[in-house]
């Protein structure tokens, strides 16, 4: 895949590995794997039954496709992490979501238009985001709120009322939302602070009646289970572990999406 796989000396025969030598050569072996099978393939991301989405409505994604089979997504961010040559390969977030609709979605014209996150944090959002649904023609907007607002300490009921602001502002613009929980950090420190924002995206995407992907839940398991180095220092294995997520999680939105908007599909 011309991946950016460096290696730092040959493994000597016969000899016992110190940790940070084993942890380069784990590197390694991660990128020949991957670049053997490119992360948009049949990337190893099993999602249980009760983190799964599952009978979500989206009705004004659903009109669309009923009236013009065709459906259009807004999304932010989910390039620039996956490191330089990841968009002219296919392999950043928009990419692989576009991917994995088209595959679900095999008699309709998708389209996701791909935006910087506006602002500093999600409370910039709320009052853009009708007008940047109006300009994209979107009907389904996908938000992942947080991240950026642990990092500069929002208020936690302005945050609160910041993702509500958002799922109006999005209905107001006539487009469905489902919300993404916040990415999983391996970081006790890092957790401690995630942690209640997670509680207030949780509440508000209850009291909207909006679905959330637990991406958060999904994270913690896939590193768990190994699929995952979300601890990974070297540059090219983070770009890879950027990838390999993106994969992921467009996977497990590809799939409900589909059921969702599948009713109004045009029989061609």
């Amino acid at each position: 895949m011309g991946e950016k796989c460096v290696t730092r000396g040959a493994i000597p025969d016969g000899k016992t590995v110190p940790a940070r030598r084993a942890r380069e050569i784990g590197a390694l072996l991660l990128c020949i794997t991957l670049a053997a099978n490119p992360v948009h393939a049949e990337t190893p991301c099993p999602i249980p039954d009760n983190l799964a989405l599952r009978d979500i409505s989206l009705p004004a994604a659903q009109r669309q496709v009923a009236e013009d089979g065709s459906l259009t997504v807004l999304t932010f961010g989910g390039v620039h992490t996956a490191g330089p040559d990841a968009e002219t390969r296919g392999e950043t977030y928009p990419a692989q979501l576009l991917a994995n609709l088209s595959a679900a979605l095999p008699k309709i014209e998708v389209k996701v238009v791909n935006d910087t996150p506006p602002g500093k944090n999600s409370v910039d959002v709320p009052p853009v985001l009708t007008g940047l649904i109006q300009k994209s023609g979107a009907r389904l907007v996908i938000w992942g709120p947080g991240g950026r607002d642990v990092a500069s300490g929002v208020d936690l009921e302005a945050f609160f009322q910041t993702v509500k602001a958002g799922i109006d502002a999005a209905r107001r613009g006539g487009a469905d939302v489902i919300l993404l929980d916040t990415m999983f950090v391996p970081s006790p420190t890092r957790m401690s602070l995630i942690e209640a924002y997670r509680g207030e995206l949780r509440s508000a995407a209850a009291a909207e009646g909006v679905p959330l992907l637990r991406r958060h839940d999904l994270m913690r398991l896939w590193s768990e289970d190994g699929l995952l180095n979300l601890a990974a220092r070297d540059p090219a294995e983070r770009d890879l572990v950027a990838r390999h997520l993106f994969a992921c999680v467009a996977r497990g939105l590809a799939a409900p999406i589909a059921a969702a908007v599948q009713d109004g599909a045009h029989p061609n």
